[in-house]
């Protein structure tokens, strides 16, 4: 028998399977059983990774799915690349991570496809994507009519020029520069947090001069030894996560300072060039109550200016990647159409018309004749 299950206070252990896959375990007729034999009497509440092991490359092969024995109950693929972190224990990770010099196979067929979407993008991202979009989770919708007076909403569909590169949480995983993913649907993504640090530095970066500005849209830290009253309160600004419909792999080979030759090529999980998103970002002037209306309009005017330069400026020039001092996550400044060729862009202040544009030069247009009316009015 493959276990010892005579004493039901011990689970079986991965050791017990393994010596059983080497030869060590032999039935009545003296043969030693089969793979897929030991595996069908694993209890049923078994560890996922203790039945599907990584010991061999044919292991390796039938977990990734190019293998004529491959496991065909593994519907996921995200859940054959978390299959693949075992691998950095074994003899089998280069293969896993690498695949075959001639052959290909392993961690990156599942990931990368030279020509058209990888196999990740078409089976996990695409179907999760319109799970979302029926749940009303993609994008995300804000509704201004019920947020206080001169409340608005910014929210654009950008397309990537340049790879962006997030690195997730992930503890246990093939190697160490795992993309950002939303924890269930498993979708490449910008966390809300991520991009109200990122647009927080291009702000103090435009208003240098006013720090008062940018803790006012972004909030400010308590300390209970400091003075200012308007330390500790929450900003105007909520941001929204971004979701991505693309994932693949690039390669970051640092050289030698001394020889100029590479050193070790480094694996990325990117989202591509071409990939699209949506960036939203809504503005509640919540402490606006008992200013005049003549103040409020100007702060408000003041917030629209400040806002819209530091998405030009994070999306546009100066990246919202981690590794933007190579060039990671740049936007195209032209905006792709959303879905029936409508504009890719939207502006919408409370009370006023729903505001359409379609690259980031438009935008700044909007928000002059915005700002006009308010200061005007």
């Amino acid at each position: 028998m493959p276990f010892d299950n005579s004493s039901k206070d011990r689970p079986p252990r991965r050791d017990d399977h393994r010596d059983d896959r080497r030869g060590g375990g032999r039935d009545d007729k003296g043969k030693s059983p089969s793979t897929s034999e030991s595996r069908s009497e694993l209890p049923q509440s078994y560890d996922l990774y203790v039945r599907y092991p990584t010991e061999t490359e044919d292991d390796v092969r039938r977990i990734v799915g190019n293998h004529n024995q491959a496991y065909k109950e593994l519907k996921s693929v995200a859940t054959r690349v978390s299959l693949l972190a075992t691998t950095i224990a074994e003899p089998t990770k280069e293969y896993a991570k690498n695949g075959d010099r001639k052959f290909g196979g392993g961690y990156p067929s599942l990931l990368h496809e030279k020509k058209g979407m990888s196999l990740y993008t078409r089976e996990v991202i695409q179907p999760a994507l319109a799970q979302m979009k029926a749940l009303g989770l993609y994008p995300p919708t804000v509704d201004v009519a019920k947020l206080p007076a001169f409340s608005f909403c910014i929210q654009l569909r950008f397309t990537l020029t340049r790879p962006f590169y997030s690195r997730d949480d992930e503890t246990f995983y093939l190697h160490e520069n795992s993309l950002m993913k939303e924890k269930y649907f498993r979708v490449p993504m910008i966390r809300a947090t991520s991009w109200k640090g990122t647009l927080r530095d291009n702000a103090t970066q435009l208003a240098e001069q006013w720090p008062e500005l940018v803790n006012k849209l972004f909030g400010s830290a308590r300390n209970d030894d400091a003075q200012d009253e308007n330390l500790g309160q929450r900003g105007r600004l909520i941001f929204y996560p971004t979701f991505f419909d693309m994932i693949d792999l690039d390669m970051v080979n640092p050289h030698s300072r001394v020889t100029k030759a590479g050193t070790i090529p480094i694996t990325l999980e990117v989202v591509p060039p071409g990939a699209t998103g949506y960036f939203t970002m809504a503005y509640v002037p919540y402490n606006l109550i008992g200013l005049e209306e003549r103040v409020a309009r100007r702060q408000v005017a003041g917030d629209i200016v400040l806002s819209v330069q530091m998405i030009d400026r994070a999306m546009s020039r100066y990246g919202f990647s981690a590794k933007r001092n190579r060039g990671f996550g740049l936007a195209d400044a032209q905006l792709p159409d959303r879905e029936g060729s409508q504009p890719g862009g939207q502006f919408q202040l409370k009370g006023e018309p729903l505001m359409t544009f379609r690259s980031f030069a438009e935008l700044n247009k909007i928000a002059t004749q915005v700002v006009n009316k308010l200061t005007k009015g």
